[in-house]
């Protein structure tokens, strides 16, 4: 090989090389900003639904007297106490349409969980917020949970992660606080460390890493398994 040869399979070499460290470090950017992006819409999704349920309080009482029914779709409740008060782009309340996606959605080891929202009551804004309700009780008690509500923050498009665009609340019969992070009453150590449910890459479906956001002041921090 003479040295004409050489010297351009090195400068081959440093270029695949120098490119190779770029787009690494555009990477690692990228998935700074979707962290930052997320963290932003989630947390005003959080007020602006706070808000919404609140209103809808001011007008028709506490959920209490809605009527949920626990196995039941309770479209008319949620329709015309939830969905009517928000900027609704597309409803599938009253019938399964494509809201969310027909897949199962995974942990944060890209392993398909058993949760799957496709059938579930739900509708999206119009800034591709989708939202579903699985209704878990009647609420008749203060504080007591109506429904779970399910958000996922690009509707039917990928990861469909826990974690990364689903993130899990509840509906509650509370005047002050109807809406909270999924279990946002346990302790920040098994918010982060249960084996089950924790935010973390570990669990088998990590459903309080929104819990975990709230307790952390809407951040992703280094202990973020994303």
């Amino acid at each position: 090989m003479d040295e004409i040869t050489k010297r351009k399979l090195r400068a081959v070499g440093a270029i695949a090389v120098l490119v190779g460290v770029v787009l690494a470090i555009f990477f690692v950017f990228y998935q700074i900003r979707e962290k930052k992006n997320t963290t932003m819409r989630l947390r005003n999704f959080y007020s602006d639904m706070h808000q919404t349920l609140q209103f809808s309080m001011n007008l028709n009482f506490t959920p209490e007297i809605w009527g949920f029914k626990k196995g039941y779709r309770n479209a008319d409740i949620i329709n015309n106490y939830i969905a009517q008060y928000m900027r609704v782009e597309k409803n599938c309340v009253t019938e399964s349409g494509d809201c969310f996606p027909n897949t199962f959605y995974k942990n944060f080891k890209k392993k398909p969980t058993k949760l799957n929202l496709s059938k579930y009551p739900s509708f999206v804004l119009n800034n591709g917020i989708a939202i579903a309700f699985e209704t878990i009780g009647k609420c008749k008690k203060a504080e007591s949970v109506c429904a779970i509500v399910y958000v996922d923050m690009n509707s039917i498009e990928e990861p469909n992660t826990f974690g990364k665009d689903l993130f899990i609340f509840m509906l509650l019969n509370s005047k002050q606080k109807p809406f909270l992070p999924y279990n946002i009453k346990i302790s920040r150590d098994k918010l982060a460390n249960d084996p089950k449910m924790g935010c973390n890459k570990e669990a088998e479906m990590p459903m309080y890493c929104s819990a975990y956001l709230y307790d952390n002041e809407w951040i992703m921090d280094k202990k973020y398994p994303w």
